[in-house]
This record gives C-alpha cells, sequence and structure tokens, in this order.
C-alpha cells in the first residue's frame, strides 16, 4: 500500500524545516513586520533569531538531502531550530496566551523530540502531528472560539464553532485511517485540513502577520502533498543529485546575499531615519527657539522705549493704540498685543481680539508676571474671551514711582498650526508644554489645549532622556520611533514620531522581492534539475542497459548519443566498446570454432599418414619374422609408400610449426640475393620428380634471363610449393597447372593458375584465414589443416608484398597472384 507507506515515512522534520526556513527568513528579511505589541519582547533580537531559525532549519535540510554526511550536522540543526522554536513559544505564544501558537509550537517541539526514537523503524510523525494539531484546533475552537486566532477566523463570526467541528473531524478521520490503515480517510481528511489551513493563511494574510501565514501555508503545503501524493519518492539517482545540488546552489547564494544586502539596507535606513527625525527635531526646535527669542527681544525693546514709557505714563491713548498697532502689524510676529495695568485692568485693548477690555489680573499669565520681576514670561496655553487658543509673552514696565504696566503679546495657536512644518509628511510633529501636558501644535488632527497623545504613549519622564531617540507602541500596537527635544528658554517639547513598518516599507519591499527571486530562481533550478536529471538519467539508464546486455547473443547493441557533452562522449565510448566486444566475441567465437576445427582435421590428417604408416610396418614384421621374403619390387613400393607418408607427417608438423612461429612473432626472414626464375624452374622439377603421374602437368612461364632480388629462398621456395601443390590437389587428375613468373611495375609478378574445382564468392575474404578452408574444399577431400595459404600470406607479407585469389566460382579454376618488391635489386647485382 504506497499511499500508507507514504503517510507513515512522511517525517516532522521537513515541516520543522520549511517552518523555520520560512520564519527565519521573515524575520531577516523583513524584521520591522515583527514590530507589534505581541513581538515586544522579541523585536530587539528577531535578526538574531532569525539567524537561528535560518541556520538550524538549512543544517536540517542538508542532513536530509545529504544523509552520508557526519549525523551531528542534523543534531545540530535540530538543536537550533528547537531552541527558536521554544523562544517564540514562549515569548510570542505563551506569555501573549495565543491558543493557537501555543498548541501548535508545543506540538512541533514534542513531535519533533519523540521523531528520532519513530525513525529507527522508519516511521516519520508528520501525519500524526497534523492530527493532534487538528484535534487540538477543533476542541479549542469549540471551546472557545472568541479567543481562537481572532484576526484569522474574525470573518467566520457565529461560524467559528462549525468551523471547530470540521476541524475536530478531520482530526478524527485522519487518526482512525492512520491507525486501520485506510488511504481513502486518510487523503478525505488531509484534503479537508488543507482546506481549513488554507483559510487560516489568507485570514492571517490579511492582518500582514508573516510567521502565522509561513507556519499556516506550510500545514496547508504539507496536508495537500500528503493526500496528493501516491508514493514516497525515491531519494536517490542522478534526478536527485541535480535537484538537491540546483537547490542549494541557487536558493541559498541568493538568500544569504539578500539577507547581508537586507541587513546593510536595513542598518543604513534605519540610521537615516534616525537621522531624518533627530533634524526635524532639531529644525522644529530651532524655529521655536528663535521665534520665542524675537519675542522676547521685541517685548523688551517696546518695555523699554524711553517713548513707549513717556505715552503710557501720561496715558495718551491715542499713542499707545499706535503702538501696539505696530507690534501687532508690521513685526509680523504677534496676532495680538494688549497693554494692562498693575491691578490688571485693560490700559489699551488689542484691535484683533475685539478689543476686549476688563480685568485680567484672573490669568495665570498676569499672575506669573507679577511675581516673575523683571523679565519676559511665557505662559501656559488658553482661550481668550473671543474662543481663540493663544499663548502670551508678558514683560513688566517700570513707570516710575513705583508704578508698573504689563505688555502683553500674543500669539495665536491656530496661526502656529497653519505654519508649514519643517520635518517630511512621514512624520507625526507634536509640541507641547511641559508645565501641564498641553499640546500646543499637531501635524495630524490639528488639536490644541488638549493633553499631548505622546504622553499617553510613553509618559513625560521618557521624553527627558537626553539621546532624544526611543521607540514605543502606538493604540493599534505598531511600534513607533520617537524623537524628541526641548526648546531651550521655553517649557516647551517638540516630539517627532514615525511609525516604522511605513518608514521602512521601502526595504520591506526590496526584502521581499530578493526573496521573491529567490524562490524563482529555486523553482527555475529545480524545473531545470528536472529537465536535465531527466535527460541525464535516460541516457544513463540506456547504458545501463547497454552494460546488462553485453556478453550476451543478443545482436549488437548501440546507445544514441546525443549531444556534445561528456554523457555524450560517455556513450559513444560505449558504442565502441560495444563494438570491440562484439568483434572480439564474434572472432573468439570463429577462434573457438577454428580451434575445433583444427584439432578434428588435425587428428584426422595426423591418423591419415599413421595409419598405413602402422599397417606397412605391421607387413614388414610379419613378413621378416616368416621365411617368405619380399620382392625387390616390393619393397620399394613399401618403402616409397612409407616415405611419402613421413613426408606428409613431416609436412603437416612444419606447416603447424611454422603458424607457431607466425603467433608468437618467431617468423623471421633470412634474405639473401637470388634469381627467382631458376627458384622456380626447381621447385616445379622437385614437384614433378617426386609424382611421376603429374609429369607434363605442371608448366612454367617465365623470362630466359633472370629475376634477381634480395629474398629469403627457403621461405619462397615454401611459399611456391605450396600453391603449386594446393593447384594440384584441387584440380582432377590429369588437368594441367600453370605459373607465370615476370617482371611488371618494378615488382615481381608470380601466377599459379589451375582448372580445378574453384572457390566460392564468399569463401575467397577469408581464404587466408589460418585453418580456413573453402565450403567445396571440405567437400572435395584432398588433405591438409587450412594452413598453406595463411603461411603464404605471411611469407609474402614479411618480403613487403601480397597475394591474392581470383575465381570465377565452383568449377571454374582459381588463379593465386603474388607479387614481391625488388627494392634491393641493385645491390644485389
Amino acid at each position: 500500500m504506497p499511499a500508507v507507506e507514504l503517510l507513515e515515512r512522511a517525517r516532522v522534520e521537513w515541516a520543522a524545516a520549511a517552518v523555520g526556513l520560512v520564519v527565519g527568513t521573515s524575520m531577516v528579511f523583513v524584521p520591522y513586520e515583527f514590530g507589534s505589541v505581541l513581538f515586544q519582547y522579541i523585536y530587539p533580537h528577531i535578526r538574531l533569531l532569525g539567524s537561528l531559525f535560518l541556520a538550524g532549519a538549512g543544517m536540517m535540510l542538508v542532513a536530509l538531502m545529504y544523509p552520508a554526511w557526519p549525523a551531528f550536522v542534523g543534531r545540530v540543526g535540530r538543536v537550533f531550530v528547537l531552541a527558536a522554536v521554544a523562544i517564540y513559544w514562549w515569548v510570542v505564544c505563551v506569555l501573549p496566551v495565543s491558543l493557537t501558537g501555543t498548541v501548535l509550537y508545543l506540538l512541533l517541539m514534542v513531535l519533533l523530540v519523540m521523531e528520532r526514537r519513530t525513525l529507527r523503524r522508519g516511521q516519520g510523525l508528520l501525519a500524526v502531528f497534523l492530527a493532534s494539531v487538528a484535534l487540538c484546533f477543533g476542541a479549542l475552537l469549540v471551546w472557545a472560539p472568541r479567543g481562537f486566532v481572532r484576526f484569522a477566523l474574525a470573518s467566520l463570526g457565529p461560524y467559528a464553532r462549525w468551523v471547530g467541528l470540521l476541524f475536530f473531524l478531520m482530526g478524527v478521520l485522519l487518526a482512525v485511517g492512520l491507525w486501520r490503515r485506510k488511504p481513502l480517510l486518510c487523503r478525505l481528511a488531509l484534503g479537508g485540513l488543507a482546506l481549513l489551513f488554507l483559510n487560516m493563511t489568507a485570514g492571517v494574510a490579511s492582518w500582514r502577520a508573516w510567521s502565522g501565514m509561513s507556519v499556516y501555508a506550510v500545514l496547508t503545503l504539507a496536508c495537500a502533498l500528503l493526500a496528493g501524493g501516491r508514493r514516497w519518492p525515491v531519494l536517490a539517482g542522478v534526478r536527485w543529485r541535480l535537484f538537491r545540488g540546483m537547490a542549494l546552489a541557487s536558493v541559498l547564494p541568493i538568500v544569504t546575499v539578500g539577507a547581508v544586502a537586507s541587513f546593510l539596507a536595513q542598518k543604513a535606513l534605519e540610521a537615516e531615519l534616525h537621522g531624518k527625525a533627530q533634524q526635524a527635531v532639531a529644525a522644529e526646535t530651532a524655529w521655536l527657539e528663535q521665534t520665542a527669542t524675537m519675542a522676547r527681544s521685541l517685548l523688551r525693546v517696546y518695555s523699554r522705549g524711553p517713548g513707549f514709557i513717556s505715552l503710557v505714563r501720561a496715558g495718551n491713548r491715542e499713542g499707545m493704540r499706535e503702538r501696539l498697532a505696530l507690534l501687532e502689524g508690521e513685526s509680523g510676529l504677534f496676532d495680538a498685543a494688549w497693554l494692562l495695568d498693575e491691578a490688571g485692568d485693560t490700559l489699551m485693548p488689542s484691535v484683533r481680539l475685539n478689543r476686549a477690555n476688563g480685568n485680567f489680573a484672573h490669568r495665570t499669565y498676569f499672575q506669573e508676571a507679577l511675581k516673575g520681576g523683571a523679565e519676559v514670561q511665557l505662559s501656559r496655553p488658553f482661550v481668550t474671551r473671543s474662543g481663540e487658543p493663544y499663548i502670551v509673552f508678558t514683560m513688566p514696565m517700570d513707570l516710575g514711582a513705583g508704578r508698573r504696566a504689563f505688555l502683553v503679546g500674543g500669539l495665536s495657536l491656530r496661526r502656529l498650526a497653519l505654519q508649514p512644518m519643517l520635518a517630511s509628511r512621514g512624520y507625526h510633529v507634536e509640541i507641547f508644554d511641559r508645565r501641564d501636558g498641553s499640546l500646543l501644535r499637531e501635524t495630524e488632527r490639528g488639536d490644541v489645549l488638549t493633553r499631548a497623545p505622546v504622553l499617553e504613549l510613553v509618559g513625560a519622564e521618557a521624553l527627558t532622556r537626553p539621546d532624544g531617540l526611543l521607540e514605543t507602541f502606538d493604540d493599534t500596537g505598531r511600534r513607533l520611533l520617537v524623537a524628541h527635544a526641548r526648546v531651550e528658554g521655553t517649557p516647551w517639547t517638540v516630539v517627532v514620531t514615525a511609525r516604522l513598518r511605513e518608514a521602512f516599507a521601502p526595504v520591506t519591499r526590496m526584502g521581499a522581492w530578493v526573496v521573491a527571486i529567490a524562490v524563482l530562481a529555486g523553482a527555475i533550478a529545480l524545473v531545470l534539475s528536472q529537465w536535465v536529471g531527466r535527460d541525464v538519467a535516460q541516457r544513463l539508464e540506456t547504458l545501463r542497459d547497454g552494460f546488462a546486455a553485453l556478453g550476451t547473443p543478443a545482436p549488437e547493441l548501440r546507445v544514441q548519443a546525443q549531444g556534445d557533452d561528456e554523457v555524450a562522449h560517455l556513450a559513444q565510448g560505449f558504442n565502441d566498446m560495444a563494438a570491440r566486444i562484439d568483434r572480439t566475441q564474434k572472432e573468439l567465437r570463429e577462434a573457438i570454432a577454428i580451434r575445433d576445427q583444427f584439432l578434428s582435421m588435425a587428428s584426422h590428417e595426423l591418423r591419415t599418414p599413421l595409419t598405413p604408416l602402422k599397417a606397412t610396418l605391421e607387413l614388414l614384421i610379419r613378413q621378416s619374422g616368416s621365411a617368405q621374403g619380399m620382392s625387390p619390387e616390393r619393397q620399394r613400393e613399401t618403402f616409397a609408400r612409407l616415405n611419402r607418408q613421413v613426408d606428409r607427417l613431416t609436412r603437416l608438423i612444419g606447416d603447424m610449426l611454422d603458424v607457431s612461429r607466425l603467433q608468437s612473432g618467431r617468423f623471421t626472414l633470412t634474405e639473401a640475393p637470388m634469381d627467382l626464375v631458376a627458384l622456380a624452374r626447381e621447385v616445379l622439377e622437385r614437384i614433378q620428380s617426386t609424382r611421376p603421374e603429374r609429369q607434363g602437368l605442371v608448366s612454367l612461364e617465365a623470362p630466359a634471363e633472370s629475376l634477381v632480388g634480395r629474398w629469403d629462398e627457403q621461405r619462397l621456395d615454401q611459399l611456391l610449393t605450396n600453391l603449386v601443390e594446393n593447384a594440384l590437389r584441387y584440380s582432377p587428375p590429369g588437368t594441367p597447372v600453370v605459373m607465370r613468373v615476370r617482371e611488371e611495375d618494378g615488382q615481381v609478378r608470380v601466377e599459379v593458375e589451375d582448372r580445378g574445382i574453384g572457390i566460392p564468392a564468399d569463401s575467397l575474404p577469408q581464404l587466408f584465414t589460418p585453418f580456413f578452408r573453402a565450403r567445396n574444399a571440405a567437400e572435395h577431400y584432398a588433405g591438409g589443416l587450412g594452413l598453406g595459404l595463411a603461411i603464404c600470406r605471411e611469407i609474402v607479407e614479411r618480403h613487403g608484398g601480397r597475394i591474392s585469389a581470383k575465381s570465377d566460382g565452383p568449377g571454374q579454376g582459381t588463379c593465386f597472384t603474388v607479387w614481391l618488391p625488388r627494392a634491393a635489386v641493385a645491390d644485389a647485382a
């Protein structure tokens, strides 16, 4: 049952490595996406934790893909992943009481540890892990739907319990299928769980929760693969080696380089963000300091001017009105100016405040001015009688004789809010009074006189840090960068805040693109590895089949050599080797056949002369033991017969010795000047003299002059004798044989032609092969071992010549032609 085997062999290690890889990648590439309150304890070390995830996951994947590597690689990887998951589980899930993470990561750690024992039996626990997660999720959803994945399943509303029932049902179905080994039940349960986890992935992704989205995506993929898989893949062979090699070679460098680039970019952007925030604070602070300084200087100049003091002392209202109008209008600094006496009554009202008169002794700014001495006093923000928010600068005027007046210059907070901010639009600016936390200016809402929002986030004490930078969380739980500074000479504080997620959005997008490129490169590399691996594997399988077929009696096996790569060269080499082996086997078979034939022929040929020799000798012995004697004529015939048989044995043994010399390389020539025409006549005379019946059958056609050259006379004698004897042996009685010797094109040509049985066309190519005899020669028994022509060829080729045979077919006779070079004739002369 391959499906059950797939479920039993699926390991939690693969899922843990995938979780570590995706979570670690998100932490390293987009750390500011973990800036919410949920991650506040691990946020300062988010990159370190992500690196721990990545290192552990990478070592686990290497150990899984390369089982031959040392075992400590996998053990160290599991320790790293377990440590990272444990930290993440405790800080992010247990402390904030997140039910889903608490259950999920706890089961992952427990089963990852337990799996080391079950792997000894070849059993993984991934299916058990998925069933356990489904059962726990289902029970928690039914029991506490509101506290379970609040944002992931928020769209389900009242249907959350039904989803919990589906989780529980799928978990029970998967557990029963594993227990009863029912693949259909397991597939149905895993398909349902894949859909449920996919829904959770989409819900978490809508909230941009990267870690949760990654984990649920891994669970979805695991369920889908187990539901759709048929058998456990064979992690061996060329395809697997190319797959894992290209996967690591394509993804890891991109991820590593991207992580370094992302880290450097984030650091640079972080430094730039901090610098710009501090610059914005410094610019706002400088502007406010300049405004306050100018306001103080202008009031001081006005209040100490003799002309203005005399106008106030004399009660010249027209003169005082003109001077206050100049202060309100031409200076462009104050929005209103008025004059009070030492009792708080209005000496001269402000035109811009609708000439409001009355006693203002109850105002805080007046009371502070009475106690402040001779310096300009800056008031808290307040609302005038006309309903306008203001801050005022108050300067006492010494009128002499113990009399005092108070010159008041007011700044409208509404006009202050309309002034362009020096900070960029991505920053939020607040200006508040430290004495009571009243808001003077805010970029977004434009509120004033309320309590500064930043004080609700960080508190007044945190804004006293000397470095002027801190990080906190807003009311939605998102991390903020806060830059602050005090305005010298005033009770004001300027605060510039920036949301880190928005500020680091470019780096986040860059990191996302790097991850996407790495995934795309990995996918392309894996597809190419499969394509290349399939091509190489098919060609290697063909080679394997070819090797398996070597040595069999099958016809010649050829492997198709495609391309011009090493595998093609290997295939071509195999084809050459197969061809050589095929030829060798063919030659071996032929040699064995020839050997068997030779042994048969040799035993027959040797027995042929021995039989009459033995019979003749036995006859001679019987006759010598009896009184009867042999006639001289009979004795001559007997001795001649014995001599012929001995010659035949001598010739057979000589041929066998010559072949042995040929094969061992001991066949040598002794060349000396000699006359080939004279040798040919001598050979013919000897052949005719030994066989009286051959008288007149052999003729010689040769030039009258000599044909002298450097040759081995003994071997040429053997050559001519063999050719003429063959011609006579395979010719009918009384059939003539002609030998021709002549010079032609600087060579000597020797022909021996008969009118005998001829040679079939298919036997001509092998005629000079040792132990070979033509078909009709075997049928027309004439004795011999089939060595004579082979020896003739060797003699001719050793002299640098060539020999050939020509026949028009059986019964048409044969002509043997020999060409011998005469290169050394001059030396012979």
